[in-house]
Order: C-alpha cells, then structure tokens, then sequence
C-alpha cells in the first residue's frame, strides 16, 4: 500500500466516524426577492427595525441571508424565520482579527418569523450600508442559494483533525507509528502532489451550512479558547467566474462563521466567531 492509499484508507474510516450532516449551497448570480436565501441583495428587516450599526453608527451590509424553512433536515438549526449575516465593507470586510467573537463591525441576525407586508422598496429607503472602497467589496452582484443536503467528514482543515488521524492511522498501521499527520511527509513520495490529488475529498472547501469547515491559512478555534466555537454555522467560498458570479475573500480565501452548538440549539446568535482568511 503506497501513501496515498494509506492516507485514504485512514481518511474513509474517521470519515465515517465523524460523520455530520451538511448542506452545500449552489449559488446562481440572479435578481432576489426579500426573503429568500441569498449571498448579497436587499435584507429582510421588520417594520421598525433598523440596519444593524457598528460603534460608529455606520451600516453593515448584508452577506448572505437564509430562509430557514430551507433548512429541512438540518438538526438544531431553525426551522422558520431568517437568519441573516452582515458585514461592514472595509479593508478587511469587517473582520478584526483580535475580536473575531466581539460583534461590532459583522453580526448575524435572526427574524423567527416573516411578516408578508414587508416591501423591499421601504427597506431601501434606509438600507444604505457603509462601503469604504468599492475595490474592497469581496462581492458584487447578488446570488440566490439552492441547497443539497449531503453527509461529511471532518475536514483535514479541522483543529481536530491532527488528532483524529493518527488515532486511527496508527490503529491500522501499528508498526509505523505517528505522532502528527505531517510525519507522514518525506522524501519517499511527493506529500503536496499527493494532497493535491485529494484535496476535493479531505479540505471541505466550497460553501455550505453545516460540516465540517475549510481555511486558506489555520483554523482560529484552535486557539484562545476559541473551540467553544464547535458548528459551522455557514461557509461563503472565493468564486473566479465573472461570467457566473464573482466573489473574492482577499485572494483566494474563505468566509466561515461559526456557533456553539447548545446556543444554535437555543436560537441565540449573540455570540458566535466570525472569519476569513486567503493565501
């Protein structure tokens, strides 16, 4: 068995032990209604509700919003109403990277029910989100969100990852033990062209609610006792296709927002850890 097939061998089986279920999210650059699940558009916002703010009273724009009636199957999500994730559109899409769970400059929303008599043209009356450069917008145009419900693995992005291999690697291989996923590169094979090779089935790149997540860089929950952080709450990859849809994180990068699952399970999004990073 060559490394390859080891590293695969081993990969099906935590695979399968660490099984969640997911949804990707296709998504198709087109003209939105108010409530449906988007990436960009104008937000639902109740009568008398206002644009969420940063401490500086300027408006964050909407990123992606989902009807959650969508969510069939999704154990622990909500089953009704909005939830909506917004950002401020600054050099650094509204991230500060010592605050990434201190909501000021992104937050998420959730509307548990949808009032009918809402127009969009009295929300853009008032919707009027900051931008401080249009170059620094990670998106355009706006994009209506088609689900499919799918089961994954954890990802070998995961800050648990690391751990779970080499528990299983050296079970099955017990007389050429590891202490870390990466004592497996040497000089023997090519360990980058054999990641290359499997990168679609370990990375979990792509944009999904629910899974397992993916990162250009490390994952952030690995650290400051960020772990409390433990379900991915949505993931909005990069897309280079100006022709279909343009979105950019940086160059080449990812957007994750993630939850403790005991408050998803309660609907409180008052605290969760917020994002992205690129190559």
């Amino acid at each position: 068995m060559n490394k390859k097939e080891a590293i695969l061998k081993v990969y099906n089986c935590i695979k399968k032990e660490t099984a969640k279920k997911a949804m990707s999210i296709e998504l198709k650059k087109q003209k939105t209604q108010l409530i449906d699940s988007k990436v960009g558009g104008t937000p639902y916002l109740p009568v008398g509700a206002e644009i969420p703010v940063d401490d500086e009273g300027k408006q964050l724009t909407l990123l992606a919003q989902i009807n959650c009636e969508e969510l069939v199957g999704m154990e622990d999500y909500p089953r009704k109403g909005l939830l909506q994730f917004f950002i401020l559109m600054d050099d650094c899409y509204g991230l500060d990277f010592d605050n990434q769970n201190k909501q000021n400059t992104f937050r998420v929303v959730y509307h548990d029910s949808i009032d009918d008599n809402v127009k969009e043209e009295d929300i853009l009356k008032i919707y009027n989100p900051y931008i401080e450069d249009e170059d620094y917008m990670p998106f355009e145009d706006e994009f209506k969100m088609v689900f499919t419900t799918y089961e994954e693995g954890i990802t070998s992005e995961d800050f648990n990852f690391d751990e779970i291999f080499v528990k299983k690697y050296n079970e099955l291989f017990k007389d050429n033990q590891i202490e870390s996923f990466w004592d497996l590169d040497d000089d023997e094979e090519s360990f980058d062209d054999i990641l290359e090779e499997i990168n679609d089935e370990i990375s979990g790149c792509g944009n999904k609610i629910g899974g397992y997540p993916y990162f250009a860089q490390s994952d952030p929950r690995e650290y400051d006792g960020l772990d409390v952080y433990d379900t991915l709450l949505l993931q909005i990859d990069s897309m280079d296709d100006y022709e279909n849809g343009y979105i950019m994180w940086g160059d080449g990068g990812v957007c994750n927002f993630f939850i403790n699952k005991d408050k998803l399970k309660n609907l409180d999004f008052s605290d969760f850890l917020y994002n992205w990073d690129c190559y």
